[in-house]
């Protein structure tokens, strides 16, 4: 009863606390987050949300380009005093999105599909207003609640001295705010974000026809081919009704203003060489699909055509992922080294390379890569989960616990992870710990096939003395 009592007053303190006035409505609404809390859960996510989708978009111009137009737009919002951040994701599904604190994604995708520069502002425009309005951060408050806003007034630093102790919650944080952004906002929150954004994208001088444009181009696209742009609809009211909305607003509230920019010179410029390379990812994306599908001779035709057009990491670990598979170990090396020559930063590359070089036995080289994947991205769960395994197979074991440790707190149910720890704990004498981490592994994935040694372990741990 006094635990119920605590927790209630808390709530309510939070409550008298967190109204803030809402820098778009001027109303006040409960809040839990302070800005700077805010930003920090925005800057902790940012690498998880960034590599959900590829990773950067290996073009430092073009992400520079992007920037230059997001921070214009971003300017002139009710939110110009904190640091936005604005970068280009590395995959062709068309979307764009937005996390707390000031941080806004679009995808290669989609940037390949717009046709100037009004219509990007009106999408930064519209991801900047969800931030303004606060609308992505009041669904992750929503969802996670009383535990995350403990979790974020605890301290949650990437860097301190605690961070390896929550880095499971962040993660956790992390994947929360990327289904949050995914499952999207509801229908008025769209709508006030098509206003808004097209309100900022005025007043950085672009033409608001911008963002007609913009819905017009992703209506079409639906039309002829709902597939292509699936994820965007998902998480938004139709486009008609948002056409409806946004030119109710151009007439009345926008009339008389003088127009805009396009810009469209500039765009096309700025955007030629991946316009270009669009075929080649096209190409790719189908080949990804054969692959998966383990029609293997099909997908390096396609990975080999793509490279024709354009030398893209994406194909050559494409064709290396083909040869893992086939346990040509040696020749999928090779591939994975001429995707990073293209993109150091690939970490899939890394990872797969250190697979391939685990299988050979040859554990040292995987040790390596895989350290390289963590220096890029330290929360790459199967990074650490195969460097556990590795330090296993050389002996380590005490290493070997740290890295699945880690493994398991940022993936729970990762079952090869739980199994390999129950062995690196067996193998330092912790038979109680082992016996735990054998049942997690079951629990999690009860047919797999790696899950058998857990049985087989638990079932020896568990007889009579």
């Amino acid at each position: 009863m006094r635990n119920i009592f605590i927790l209630l007053t808390i709530v309510f303190l939070s409550f008298l606390i967190g109204c803030a006035v809402s820098p778009v409505t001027g109303k006040r609404e409960l809040m839990l987050f302070s800005d700077s809390q805010e930003i920090e859960l925005g800057k902790n996510s940012d690498p998880d949300i960034r590599w959900e989708f590829g990773g950067m978009y290996n073009d430092s111009q073009l992400n520079a380009y992007v920037n230059s137009i997001g921070q214009k737009v971003a300017s002139v919002s009710q939110r110009n005093n904190i640091q936005y951040h604005f970068a280009v994701v590395d995959t062709s599904v068309l979307n764009a999105f937005a996390l707390p604190g000031g941080y806004v994604y679009i995808t290669r995708g989609l940037l390949a599909k717009i046709d100037n520069e009004a219509q990007l502002a009106a999408v930064l425009g519209h991801e900047i207003a969800h931030i303004n309005a606060r609308h992505s951060v009041k669904n992750i408050q929503s969802a996670l609640g009383f535990q995350l806003m403990m979790v974020v007034v605890d301290g949650l630093v990437s860097g301190s001295e605690r961070y390896d102790k929550w880095r499971g919650a962040i993660r956790l944080t992390s994947s929360v705010a990327f289904s949050t952004v995914s499952l999207g906002y509801s229908r008025s929150d769209e709508f006030q974000a098509d206003e808004l954004g097209t309100s900022y994208a005025t007043k950085a001088g672009y033409d608001p026809e911008g963002m007609i444009q913009l819905l017009e181009l992703l209506k079409s696209l639906h039309d002829r081919e709902p597939s292509a742009v699936e994820v965007f609809f998902m998480s938004h009211p139709k486009s008609s009704d948002r056409i409806v909305a946004v030119n109710k607003q151009i007439s009345q509230s926008l009339a008389g203003q003088n127009k805009g920019i396009f810009n469209k010179n500039v765009y096309d410029s700025k955007l030629d060489d991946l316009k270009k390379a669009q075929k080649a990812y096209e190409i790719c994306d189908k080949a990804n699909e054969y692959r998966l599908q383990g029609k293997y001779q099909e997908a390096l035709s396609g990975y080999n055509e793509a490279l024709k057009i354009r030398k893209i990491h994406q194909a050559y670990y494409g064709i290396g992922s083909v040869y893992s598979a086939q346990n040509k170990h040696n020749q999928a090396i090779d591939e994975y080294k001429r995707a990073l020559n293209i993109n150091p930063n690939f970490i899939f590359a890394y990872n797969n390379m250190g697979i391939s070089y685990m299988a050979m036995g040859r554990n040292n080289e995987a040790v390596s890569a895989f350290k390289e994947a963590i220096k890029i991205y330290e929360n790459y769960g199967d990074a650490h989960a195969y460097l556990g395994e590795t330090y296993y197979n050389l002996k380590q074991y005490t290493e070997a616990v740290k890295s699945l440790e880690i493994a398991v707190s940022l993936n729970p149910k990762h079952q090869r992870a739980h199994t390999n720890l129950g062995l690196a704990y067996e193998a330092t004498g912790n038979k109680e710990k082992a016996i735990q981490e054998y049942e997690i592994a079951i629990q999690v994935a009860p047919k797999e096939k790696h899950t058998d040694i857990a049985r087989q372990r638990l079932t020896e741990l568990k007889k009579p003395a």
